[in-house]
């Protein structure tokens, strides 16, 4: 599902949570990066919305790539990154 296009058909009054695609984390950094400036960061501004993981972290995820990505992920949500 597309957050981004689900905020610009309804806008601000549909609030959001999750959005973020397990399978951006996996690869490693760049993608990570790529997913998290391109989505989160635009749905944050609009607000109504919780960044989350969209389902639960397996073990077959690299610790490496979840420790990234919750490391970027609160850079860009309290605006120190």
């Amino acid at each position: 599902m597309d957050y981004l296009h689900i905020r610009k058909e309804y806008g601000r009054d549909l609030r959001l949570i999750g959005g973020i695609d397990l399978d951006t984390i996996r690869p490693g950094k760049p993608s990570i990066q790529q997913e998290l400036v391109a989505r989160v960061s635009p749905l944050l501004e609009s607000g109504g919305y919780v960044p989350l993981a969209d389902g639960r972290i397996r073990e077959d995820m690299p610790l490496e790539n979840y420790l990234c990505y919750r490391k970027l992920l609160n850079e860009i949500v309290t605006g120190t990154g």
